[in-house]
């Protein structure tokens, strides 16, 4: 997508943003009094407060606009950013692993499967919610060596703790120092005190590393789950259980 200036814009009129809209201008709509009863373009980011838009903010329009990932959290040793779907093929020599899909869902058998459902998971996760599931990348290499991320769970007040590191990259303390950037940011950023990780449990090495995070074990529960055979995933729904933990902030 091409774009005219790379400056965001900042309005308060709907004749502005969508002239933006059309011309393909990153913009933010400032709301107020006189226009919040307006109609402005579908996927506008708009904030009450003028003095809320800092570089910060502004930066993460722009790369939403252009199709870039956001920066989430860095660590001594990690960056934490959302996907691409140039991580695809990475996923898929992460996920070979041993022992990765043991306690998981794999990918799609087929990777232009999977590269459709990054774009739709981009779009309409991201774009809607501002979190998800996203990966951790290696300082030193630029290396993408797992997933971390926090997503919505139906019948959860809070969110969803998930994590899955290399098989080359555990033992290394990677997974701790990923999860305790995410449960900051959850906290930090999107005022989430409330956290749940749902563990297989005979997975000892998660469940040790949720204790270790903070997680208390609460219950055993029945959870829905895509079922997959060798070839397609069936789109049908399978009752796991699994061990709840709760993180409160």
């Amino acid at each position: 997508m091409k774009i005219e200036k790379t400056e965001v814009k900042v309005t308060d009129s709907p004749a502005m943003a969508g002239d933006y809209a059309k011309r393909n201008i990153p913009y933010i709509v400032v709301l107020n009094e006189k226009n919040k009863a307006e109609t402005f373009p579908s996927g506008a980011y708009c904030v009450e407060r003028i003095e809320d838009i800092d570089d910060a903010y502004k930066d993460r329009v722009y790369r939403r606009f252009c199709g870039l990932p956001w920066d989430i959290a860095e660590t001594a040793r990690l960056e934490i950013r959302e996907i691409t779907v140039n991580d695809v093929p990475r996923l898929y020599e992460l996920y070979s692993g041993e022992g990765i899909t043991k306690y998981m869902e794999p990918l799609f058998p087929q990777m232009e499967k999977e590269i459709e459902y990054t774009e739709a998971y981009i779009k309409n996760v991201y774009g809607f919610y501002g979190y998800g599931l996203w990966v951790i990348v290696l300082k030193e290499s630029g290396e993408v060596i797992g997933r971390v991320g926090l997503e919505y769970k139906a019948g959860f007040d809070g969110l969803e703790l998930g994590f899955m590191l290399g098989a080359e990259y555990q033992h290394c303390g990677y997974a701790y120092e990923a999860c305790r950037a995410v449960l900051r940011y959850g906290v930090e950023h999107l005022g989430i005190v409330h956290f749940y990780a749902f563990v297989n449990d005979a997975n000892v090495a998660s469940m040790r590393l949720c204790e270790r995070l903070g997680f208390v074990q609460t219950r055993q529960v029945k959870l829905p789950e895509l079922h997959c055979d060798d070839k397609i995933f069936v789109n049908k729904l399978v009752e796991k259980e699994f061990v709840c933990y709760v993180y409160e902030a």
